[in-house]
């Protein structure tokens, strides 16, 4: 995948302008609400992908390979996980991964997108040899493993944060105490007041047949 890191041309280039295209989608991830950290991951994550775009598809000088589809199978070949290469390889996923994961809050969508970018990545590189680029199984494996460990550090970092959380102040707690809830005391009813009925004076007798209304104090 990342044929000769060096002899990419253009690759800042092209990681620049991948960005600056994603960069409305990333500022108007710190609009939404939510904590900082999930924003400020979703801000950084268009980059983090398009850098893995840049790396693994811009053109290069070599020229492996003219058979369309041919992708190799060999875990013993250059470039595994052992060279510079395979390293490379493993730690150009671990941003993607890791913010993806962080960004939604769940685990499982930073690795699913780390394998299903790596296949298409690799699909591409062997559907289309004019870009210089060879298609390796190996290379599914380490970009696997960098999604791994993208997801594994952004979990390990949050299962710390939220033990400093659970920690308390220094307030002494005294074990075995008891806490009595002592339930209310029933409301105490007032005493009726006397009412006195006052009639209305009426200058005269309506003649609708009804009677006087009476007021209460």
């Amino acid at each position: 995948m990342l044929e000769t890191y060096r002899g990419i041309p253009h690759l800042l280039d092209t990681w620049l302008v991948l960005s600056g295209m994603a960069l409305p989608v990333a500022l108007s991830s710190l609009r939404r609400p939510g904590a900082l950290p999930p924003r400020l991951a979703a801000f950084g994550m268009p980059a983090a992908f398009a850098l893995v775009l840049a790396a693994t598809l811009s053109p290069t000088p070599h020229r492996f390979s003219t058979v369309i589809g041919q992708c190799g199978t060999h875990l013993a070949t250059t470039g595994g996980l052992t060279s510079v290469q395979g390293l490379l390889n493993v730690l150009l996923f671990v941003p993607a991964a890791g913010a993806l994961a962080l960004a939604s809050g769940r685990p499982g969508d930073g690795i699913a997108a780390g394998i299903g970018l790596s296949a298409s990545v690799e699909a591409i590189q062997a559907l289309i040899p004019q870009l210089g680029r060879s298609c390796q199984l190996h290379d599914l494996i380490a970009n696997t493993a960098g999604a791994f460990c993208g997801v594994g550090l952004v979990a390990g970092v949050q299962s710390i944060a939220r033990r400093q959380q659970l920690v308390t102040g220094p307030y002494v707690v005294e074990h075995a105490a008891m806490v009595v809830v002592r339930p209310r005391p029933p409301a105490r009813h007032r005493r009726r007041e006397h009412v006195t009925l006052r009639p209305v004076p009426v200058a005269a007798k309506p003649s609708n047949g009804l009677r006087p209304m009476v007021r209460t104090r």
